[in-house]
């Protein structure tokens, strides 16, 4: 399924490359009012396949535990379809492992829609 966006607004997350066994984190403070339509989980650019992380919204998880990264999904067609309004200021971050076999570069985006 395809979304239209009116405004839509990218963050992205260029976390290098992540040892195999290594965690990978990140965090952001929202600077305005959006929708979290999606978040994206690559590893060199693609699908992962074993790689697992937790997602929290204001320290509350999104995530029961942990969920495999491609839950996700890594584009449109594969992904979650999240649409969870965000005030600014929320608080969000994510920790992951890295559980592919081999060392790979990871990303995460948030794509989002201003409200």
């Amino acid at each position: 399924m395809t979304y239209e966006f009116k405004n839509p607004v990218i963050k992205i997350f260029e976390l290098g490359t992540i040892t195999a066994g290594s965690t990978f984190s990140g965090e952001w403070d929202t600077d305005d009012n959006y929708v979290l339509k999606y978040v994206f989980v690559k590893a060199d650019g693609a699908k992962t396949t074993k790689s697992t992380m937790t997602f929290l919204i204001n320290n509350v998880p999104l995530t029961k535990d942990k969920c495999l990264c491609n839950t996700f999904g890594s584009n449109p067609e594969d992904a979650l379809l999240l649409n969870i309004s965000l005030a600014k200021g929320v608080h969000l971050e994510f920790e992951g492992v890295n559980n592919e076999g081999a060392d790979k570069s990871f990303t995460v985006e948030l794509v989002m829609e201003r409200v």
